[in-house]
């Protein structure tokens, strides 16, 4: 227990401080709390599993210790995070074997739900969230008299638009509402089938409550005041609508309780195992506890020796990029501070880049470069943010840049629509002398180049620019790139390679 403090100390630390501070995972303090209260609650049958000690149980260990190891090297914390859950088991396999893994597998698989899902899988989750709830939103209003029209996850009301952000996607309620439902169907139920409809119901209860709660929003816009669609009342709202997604699992599980009526409770009674007080065979017992001490000494030796020392190099900052590029004259637009809570710990520059010369669109420039991404501070795809401002690619592909060296390196191009206006959008993940187009291969690298390189720091390019009422894509290519060909040669200096 002294070691896995140790070990896990920093890593905790920081789960808790996420609890607490992110309100998507807010469920997870209550996690721990009640597998602990399974574990009390069956300790009697707990006590009574004859030992049965297994080698393979180190196995196991060695395994949630190569993942810590991978997930602290690789500044990946979902990997070391999920690290202690495999060491715990291997631990139990190891000095108590496989019967009390087994006995122990329900809270042991439900700390899972304490652990806050990577950023990159949150986005893919979140938005067709967003997107569904939109909809849903934009059906009903109408039946309530209210005039609508939806762009992606834009909702354009007479008074007023809703914008269908993250927070509204309904990932909060639906993780709480998961938690809760496997809580409450341990507590009420003992047929297993009954706990896993439950579960699952609860995933449908979230997302249609919550797609509710933004037809709400929507009826207080339209028929009492815009201004209290946000605040006080819009908080409340989101509790109440919570409730009544309580209520309703509440009411499938009476339905269910009514139509397949469940057999009479029967107490087991509780096994005594006739064994020799204390832990059998000491000899093995302790050959293990050494074994495993040495393991863990060795990986946390080894984490703190390698953590103490990533490298962030030096560079100019991204501010002092020329405002004057060519024949482009730029202006630094402000970020509002959502936008930089979302995107974490980082440096970065917006600018509008227009050319007098020729009356033609502007270019807007976002770089977004962090030094570290150890701690969970990661690049943001476009991918995500352009649709949750309701811009939709109605057009994806994979283009080929010049590089300063005469190399050619990949980029996305989409072409995007919104209420009849479409934009050119080009972006790429740049880190270490490398540019790439698909997030998961930047996520890849910047496990590789945290291991081999010391280094976690990375960066975003992304480049807009309008187009012109039936302008093909590439015309538009070439204006936007007639500021990005001039532009890329100076990566280096802001971006390290």
């Amino acid at each position: 227990m002294l070691l896995l403090a140790i070990l896990y100390a920093e890593v905790l630390l920081r789960l808790f401080t996420q609890w607490t501070s992110d309100k998507n995972f807010q469920h997870g303090i209550f996690v721990p709390v009640f597998a602990l209260f399974v574990l009390w609650k069956n300790r009697e049958e707990l006590r009574n599993v004859k030992p049965a000690p297994s080698w393979t149980g180190l196995a196991v260990i060695a395994g949630g210790l190569a993942t810590m190891v991978l997930g602290e090297f690789g500044a990946e914390l979902f990997l070391s995070r999920v690290s202690l859950l495999f060491l715990l088991a291997g631990l139990i396999v190891l000095f108590h074997g496989w019967p009390l893994f087994r006995a122990v597998f329900f809270p042991w698989a439900f700390l899972i739900l304490m652990i806050p899902i990577p950023t990159i899988i949150l986005q893919k989750i979140t938005f067709p969230l967003q997107i569904l709830a939109s909809k849903v939103a934009s059906a009903a209003l109408p039946l309530f008299g209210v005039l609508v029209h939806r762009e992606g996850n834009v909702i354009e009301l007479a008074n007023m638009k809703l914008d269908v952000v993250q927070a509204c996607s309904g990932i909060r309620s639906l993780l709480s509402m998961l938690t809760l439902s496997i809580i409450y169907g341990y507590l009420m139920e003992d047929r297993r089938w009954v706990r896993v409809v439950l579960a699952i119901a609860s995933i449908p209860i979230a997302v249609f409550a919550n797609s509710f709660r933004i037809v709400g929003t929507g009826l207080i816009v339209q028929y009492w005041d815009p201004d209290k669609a946000e605040g006080f009342l819009h908080l409340f709202e989101g509790w109440l609508i919570f409730v009544a997604s309580l209520i309703m699992l509440f009411a499938l599980h009476s339905v269910i309780v009514r139509v397949w009526k469940p057999a009479p409770r029967v107490t087991p009674a509780v096994r005594t195992v006739n064994h020799t007080p204390g832990f059998p065979q000491l000899t093995s017992t302790w050959s293990r506890f050494v074994v495993v001490a040495l393991f863990m000494v060795a990986t946390t030796s080894l984490i703190r020796a390698r953590s103490s020392n990533e490298i962030v190099p030096a560079r100019e900052p991204l501010a002092s990029l020329p405002n004057q590029i060519g024949p482009w004259i730029g202006q630094d637009l402000s970020i509002d501070q959502q936008t930089l809570d979302i995107l974490g710990a980082g440096e970065f520059i917006h600018r509008v880049f227009e050319n007098p010369n020729q009356p033609q669109p502007w270019v807007d420039l976002l770089i977004a470069y962090f030094p570290s991404q150890k701690a969970g501070d990661t690049i943001h795809s476009p991918n995500h943010c352009l649709q949750g401002a309701g811009w939709i690619p109605i057009q994806r592909t994979v283009i080929q840049l010049s590089r300063p060296d005469g190399k050619t390196f990949p980029a996305n191009r989409f072409v995007t629509s919104k209420a009849g206006e479409r934009e050119l959008v080009i972006y790429w993940f740049q880190a270490h002398d490398r540019e790439v187009a698909n997030e998961y291969l930047s996520k890849y690298y910047l496990i590789k180049d945290s291991i081999q390189m010391r280094r976690s720091d990375g960066a975003l390019v992304r480049l807009i620019t309008p187009m012109f009422e039936k302008e093909s894509p590439d015309a538009a290519q070439a204006r936007l790139l007639s500021l990005g060909n001039q532009m890329i040669p100076q990566l280096n200096r802001y971006i390290p390679r």
